[in-house]
């Protein structure tokens, strides 16, 4: 759910919400040292210009990928997972389905149902361990259980948790083994889990900073509107829930989460919306409309952004990360749009011009998905 409304505010900020350019230095964020952890805090209130980003200075390569057009290939897109060797997709209620990273269909991956290795529902999160060759696969709801499948799409077996989880999220520690949080909605309730690399599983209970209010102002259950948004993109499991202006680092060995990043001084009488991406360089703050801030971990170095995809002719590029790659997601009659949209732009030079005909030829709006794909420098 909080995929297809952070794609559609992704391609918001792609178009250019902005009209002001500037370089010059603005360090409107401060780093808290302390003998546990380092918290940045970025203060809203002194982020006043923007800039430019080429996508070039952000990743080290970028490829345009486009998938199978076979029946058992197509896909209804949620989001992905992208590792060296295989791109994974996550449906609206469907079946989770493994490519390679040309695009080419390999696997379904489980299937929709009651019965050994099939899950009912969307699934919410997701781990490729190429090293360990397994996929994991956590359900959405109502389940106590992740599922483990070979990386050839077979299934090997579940692990119970022993206790529902509640929209969880799964991040691959370095040791091959698994860390998880969900929303945890009474201190009776599991908050975190972590499976070592023999699936054996230690499970750590709410703590009072872990528990997210289930009841809204009138009293009644809401707490499935909250959502853990976690992408991967350092080593790192890293998440924040909505309502709070915090993002968290899960120490897997303590069983515990510390704050790693929040906004300060936001207006009071404002509702504002926001996903917090950690990626190798940055932090980035996608405030929907609002625009979007990337503040830089060295240095501190605070601005609004607009990305532009300059390997491909200069597109505006959605702010969208997992699992350590920049992507964009497109229907190809989207893309084609995108396009034309930037020929007619005065900006698009005559080589961005050349590209963008090229791109453009290579499309048919009748096929598959395709994805922009790039690797994060770190």
């Amino acid at each position: 759910m909080e995929k297809v409304k952070l794609l559609s505010l992704c391609f918001l900020l792609a178009g250019g919400i902005f009209s002001c350019t500037s370089k010059d230095k603005n360090n409107a964020a401060t780093a808290n040292n302390s003998s546990e952890n380092t918290l940045t805090l970025c203060d809203y209130s002194k982020v006043t210009d923007t800039i430019d980003v080429p996508l070039s200075e952000w990743v080290e390569d970028c490829q345009l990928v486009h998938f199978d057009n076979s029946e058992s290939a197509l896909f209804k897109y949620w989001w992905p997972t992208i590792t060296d060797h295989y791109i994974g997709i996550r449906q609206h209620g469907g079946v989770y389905k493994l490519f390679d990273r040309e695009g080419k269909y390999l696997y379904d991956i489980g299937k929709i149902g009651q019965g050994p290795g099939e899950y009912s529902g969307s699934l919410y999160s997701e781990v490729i361990d190429e090293a360990g060759k397994a996929i994991y696969l956590a359900p959405f709801s109502n389940s106590s259980k992740l599922y483990k499948y070979n990386i050839d799409g077979t299934f090997e077996k579940t692990i119970d948790l022993k206790s529902d989880l509640n929209k969880p999220k799964i991040a691959l520690n370095s040791d091959g083994g698994i860390s998880l949080v969900n929303l945890c909605f009474d201190k009776e309730g599991i908050f975190s889990a972590v499976i070592d690399a023999n699936d054996q599983v230690t499970t750590y209970l709410g703590k009072a900073g872990d528990i997210t209010n289930p009841l809204d102002k009138k009293g009644n259950f809401s707490g499935f509107n909250n959502e853990i948004w976690s992408y991967g993109n350092t080593s790192d499991l890293t998440y924040m829930i909505t309502g709070n202006d915090t993002l968290y680092v899960y120490d897997a060995q303590a069983g515990a989460s510390k704050p790693l990043f929040a906004l300060s001084n936001l207006p009071e009488k404002e509702d504002f919306f926001k996903i917090y991406f950690d990626l190798p360089q940055k932090y980035i703050i996608n405030l929907g409309r609002k625009g979007a801030i990337a503040v830089d971990k060295k240095t501190q170095d605070t601005h609004y952004i607009r990305l532009k995809n300059d390997k491909f002719g200069g597109i505006g590029a959605p702010l969208c990360f997992t699992n350590g790659y920049f992507f964009a997601m497109y229907e190809p009659i989207h893309l084609m749009n995108a396009i034309e949209k930037r020929l007619s732009e005065s900006s698009c030079t005559e080589n961005d011009k050349k590209v963008l005909k090229e791109l453009l030829g290579s499309l048919n709006e009748d096929d598959n998905n395709v994805m922009f794909v790039g690797k994060l420098k770190k």
